[in-house]
Parts: structure tokens; sequence; C-alpha cells
């Protein structure tokens, strides 16, 4: 069919193809209902669906209601108590405020609305179904609003047909509800789906508990505590212990004032933040609040307001990753967290479940019948504290307030490194008395309490990496001058592309010399590399796909990674010596307890573990 003519369209159309732009399925209304009444100042909010909310969507709180007087305004298309100026665009702090979302339920559905503000002795209601409103009437009802939803997209079958089944609807809407509760702690909310209560919060603002009635006890028993405040950007909440990975980021929920949002921006911070502390392919759990100031993002790029834009992305990026990486160096993200050793266990031991042994990843398996034992991941050991060493930490932090830069990253966390997260000197590695190595890979060493177990190739691994790092970061320079030049030779392509690499070489240590089409001189490498290790690294750099090497940060932490191949061996025989250079050097490390790979560098036994393994206890 075609039509000539440019004609206004009839209102019933024009309100079905507005509200095709905010009611996309069942979830669209249980967002819109339940953020209007967080915006009501609500205690207590209910979700309840039917059919996965196809046939029933019922959503109550106890805000502050609509009077009788703006009930037939409240289901009109741009009617808000939001926004009154073009300026309050620019400085929302509501989660809804286009004042369309009920009048665009209304058109697709049968929807009904009963409030009463508190001041009120009665409330009142109306009725929307397809669009065509009743006049208000009086109602008997509890301080608050509920609003109703039934048959929705029963006026277009063909919007209908195209929504899932009721279990994946159902689903959606309790990822989201789930979301809003870890949103809001001190808000009561509840799902109920055919007539089920799914969950119920307890309102008292307690996080880690809402995270626990919404998820499980295994999420929550791996928070560590996240709250640090950088150039007027504050972030709060939780993340996991680097030994908790998962395999995809279900658990990574991040909310903006109060916004839960998606934000590929964020999730790179947090890989970043992680990037030597997991293994590839894990993910880490992340409950994670960002206050910024309003006008530094705009929250109305999407209809749905899931996605955000903020105008300075930087800060927001280097808040997350300081954050992130100041929680990480909490005692606890050292250790791993399972169920304790059963009645009567040692208090000094932390962490592993009798009778089952701890992979490589930090996994729980079961332990064999012959009584195979329990090992637990070093925790750090606090020493007596240095109120010098705490002031120039605070030094540097209020530093990078300041700039933001790597650089400042790089020296909070060396001093938080040195000193745990919480100012006290951690466990020392130099302190150890070695006992033997065996199977030329483990090195045996015990204190007055503890026998260790140390992987000379993780542990190498993560001396050499932290090394690295470092030196791609500025925190450390030098160079060594070869005797005799090295010629490399890249090709021309590779060698052009890596023209925009050259500044980050040179302050690596690197010293390279145009010599010809296609090739450099090598006249010096890092003073923390050996020439094999400076070919190796640099090798891995000319193998690098040509188009990534214009942006060098890309390649970085492969490249880093992919040189700790350097490393000491299981199997290669070192000298006592070397043992104890090895050891030295791990105090000398942020993360000392993983390999870059997210691999424990010790395993820990007690006299108790020990005690329990000859069945003495």
């Amino acid at each position: 069919m075609t039509y000539e003519k440019i004609r206004q369209l009839p209102k019933d159309i024009a309100d079905k193809i507005a509200a095709g732009e905010v009611v996309e399925r069942p979830l669209s209304i249980v967002k819109e209902l339940a953020e209007n009444a967080v915006d009501a100042g609500a205690s207590f909010i209910t979700v309840e669906i039917s059919r996965g909310g196809k046939e029933y969507i019922r959503v109550s709180d106890n805000g502050k209601g609509i009077p009788k007087d703006q009930l037939a305004l409240a289901v009109r298309r741009y009617a808000s108590s939001k926004i009154y100026t073009e300026e309050d665009l620019s400085s929302i702090e509501t989660l809804g405020f286009r004042g369309e979302a009920l009048a665009s339920i209304g058109a697709v559905s049968a929807l009904e609305i009963v409030s009463k503000p508190t001041a009120q002795s009665r409330g009142a209601g109306i009725r929307v179904e397809g669009g065509a409103e009743s006049e208000p009437y009086d109602a008997a009802c509890e301080n608050g609003t509920t609003v109703i939803v039934r048959d929705l997209f029963y006026n277009l079958p063909a919007r209908r047909k195209f929504l899932r089944a009721d279990n994946a609807e159902t689903s959606l809407i309790t990822d989201f509800v789930s979301k809003l509760a870890i949103a809001y702690p001190s808000i009561r909310v509840r799902l109920i789906s055919n007539g089920t209560i799914l969950f119920s919060t307890t309102g008292k603002g307690d996080l880690r508990q809402a995270i626990l009635t919404v998820y499980s006890r295994a999420v929550s028993d791996s928070l560590l505590p996240v709250d640090r405040s950088e150039g007027g950007i504050r972030v709060s909440g939780f993340v996991s212990d680097p030994l908790s990975g998962r395999t995809s980021r279900r658990y990574q929920i991040f909310f903006v004032n109060g916004r839960l949002i998606r934000s590929r921006l964020i999730e790179g911070a947090l890989d970043y933040a992680y990037r030597d502390k997991m293994f590839e392919g894990r993910y880490p759990a992340a409950f994670l609040f960002i206050s910024v100031p309003p006008e530094s993002v705009d929250v109305n790029i999407h209809p749905s307001k899931t996605e955000i834009r903020f105008f300075d992305e930087q800060p927001l990026r280097d808040a997350v990753i300081l954050a992130v990486r100041s929680a990480l160096m909490d005692p606890a993200a050292l250790a791993v967290r399972d169920e304790e050793l059963g009645s009567g266990a040692d208090p000094a031991v932390s962490g592993a479940e009798a009778g089952s042994v701890l992979d490589a990843a930090g996994a729980s398996a079961p332990a064999s019948s012959a009584g195979t034992g329990a090992a637990t991941y070093i925790p750090a050991v606090s020493l007596p504290s240095r109120a010098d060493a705490l002031g120039e930490l605070a030094r540097l932090r209020e530093s990078s307030r300041s700039s933001g830069s790597e650089a400042h990253v790089v020296e909070i966390q060396e001093e938080i490194g040195a000193y745990g997260a919480d100012g006290e000197e951690r466990f020392s590695f130099s302190s150890l008395e070695t006992v033997d190595i065996v199977f030329s890979t483990y090195i045996i060493a015990k204190d007055d309490s503890f026998l260790y177990f140390i992987d000379q190739h993780a542990a190498h691994e993560r001396v050499l990496y932290e090394k690295l790092t470092r030196r791609f970061s500025g925190a450390e320079s030098g160079s060594q001058i070869l005797l005799a030049p090295e010629l490399l030779s890249p090709g021309a392509a590779v060698k052009q592309a890596l023209e925009a690499a050259m500044p980050q070489l040179s302050e690596m240590g690197f010293e390279l010399e145009d010599f010809g089409p296609g090739e450099l001189l090598l006249r010096a490498v890092p003073s923390c590399m050996d020439l094999s290790e400076a070919e190796s690294f640099l090798a891995e750099l000319f193998d690098s796909d040509v188009s990534e090497l214009r942006n060098f940060e890309l390649k970085r932490d492969e490249i880093v990674s992919n040189s700790c191949k350097a490393a000491v061996k299981g199997g290669d025989r070192i000298s006592e010596g070397e043992v104890r250079a090895l050891l030295a050097d791990l105090d000398r490390c942020e993360n000392p307890m993983s390999c870059p790979h997210g691999r424990p560098t010790m395993l820990r036994f007690s006299r108790y573990e020990f005690e329990r393994l000859f069945k003495r206890r």
C-alpha cells in the first residue's frame, strides 16, 4: 500500500508508536513502575507478576502517592513531576523523568492506578485501556501507590507474539528486581511470581545481607568492601576476591547516582584492576555504586535509561581502578574463603574445609579416600604499623586525586602492597626459614606456626611481571647499555607501526635506533631484564598484530604476560642464594600471593591441618 499525502496520525496510532519506544516487554513496565516507586520515597516495594508479566503486573509502594486531582495528568504523555525547566535536564537526579511511562503503558494494556497521599483521608483511582481514560474515582487504599497492568499488548497482537516464553520473561524481571534490591538495601523489596514469593529483602540497609538474600551465600562470602573517593567521584560497594572468578559478567552490577546501568567503560576498568590477579576468561563479581556530579553525565541517551554518557571518562576509569585495587590489597583478598574446618576447628586456621583440597585455581575439590588434606592460601600477617608509612601513603593518595595519572596509580599500589590495606606491614617472605626444594619446583619454608610450599615458577613470574609493569608505568627507570648493539629485523610494516610505541619502549629502558628499512639497532635494554628476556619481549612485540601495535596499550598486558615465559621453570634447579633473592623480591611485589595468571604462589599448612591428616583431631 502507498500513501502520497502527509497526514497527522490519529491519537491512538501515535500513542501506540510512542508506547513502543518505552514498552518493549513486561520488564519495561516493571522497571518504569519500580523506579517511580523509588522516586516517590518508598521504603517498601512489592512487585507481583503472572505469566512473566504478560497477563498481570502489580507494583505497590508506600511512597508519597498521587493526589486525585493529578491522576488524569499522570497518565498523559509528557506530564512529569521530575522536571520543569530545560535546565533540569542537565542535572537529573531521579530515575524516572520523561513523563511518558504511564501513558505508554496505558496505550498497550489495561492499566489501573490506585493511590493515596499520606495527608489525604482516602485514596483515588483511574483506569486507562488502550489509551482511553476513565474519570478519576474515589477508592479505599493504603498510603502509597498501586499500579496494576493486565493483558499487555492485547491490542497489538503482532507485538505480543514476539514476547518470549513465560519463564524467559520472568527471568528478565527477576534479574532487574534483584538488582533494584541491591541498589536500595534500605528499601524492603519483595518479588512474587505466580503466587510464589521469590525473595524479600529486609530493607535494613545492609548491602551484603541484600546480596545474600537475592543471590547466594557463595557470592556474599567472597566479597571485599570497596570505598574510595577520587576527585569528586566516590566508588563504593563490594568486589570478589581474586580466587572467586566466574565464567560470565552476570554478577557485575553497576549503579551511577543510584541508577542501574550497563557500562563497558566500567567493565574495562574492572578488568584492568584484576588484570594480573585472576585467570584469563574469569570475571570478578562486583556490586559498585558510583557517585558523580549529576551534570557530569547524560542519562537521556537511551529510552530505557540503562546507558549513560560520561562527559569525561578518564577520571571515572581511574577512580574505579584505584578503588578496586585498594580493596584487593585487603588481607581477605589473599585467602580462600571456604567453609570452616568443622566443629572445634583451630581458630588460627583460615578457610579450607576439612577433607578437601584446593586445586591450582583455588577451587575446592573432593579429597581422596587416602585422606588428602586441606591447604589454605596464606593471608597477610599483621605486624606493628608504621606512622611514617601511613603519612606517605596519604600523601600519595592525595596527589593522585589531583592528577589521576597512571604513575600515581602505580605509586599508590606499591605503597598499599608494601604495608597492606590498613597501613600495617604485610607478611615477610624473607623472614621464612627455608627447608628444602622438592621436585625441583616447590620451595619448602617454615616459621613458628606454619609450613609453606612456594611454587618457584609462579613466584618468579609474579616478580618479573611486576618489574615490567612498573617499567611500563614509569615507576622505575634505568637501562643497561649493551657492549655490542643487537641488529633486529622486525620488517618495514612492523617497524612503521612501532613508531607509536617508541615513547613507551624508551620509558621502559629500551634504546632502539633506526638502521635502515625494516631494521633496528638495540643499544640498551631495561635494567630489570637480561638480554635474552629483552629479546623475548621484543620478539613478542614484533609478532603482534600490526594494526594493534598502533595502540600500544592494547597489547601491553598480553606482551608482559608472555614475557614472563622467561621465568624460572618447574624442574629448574636453583641455588639457596637464588631462593633468598626470590623471596626478597616477593616482599617487594604488590600482589605476591598469585602469579599474573591468577595461580597461587604459595600454599600454607598449619600444625592443626597436619594433625587432621594424621587423624589426631
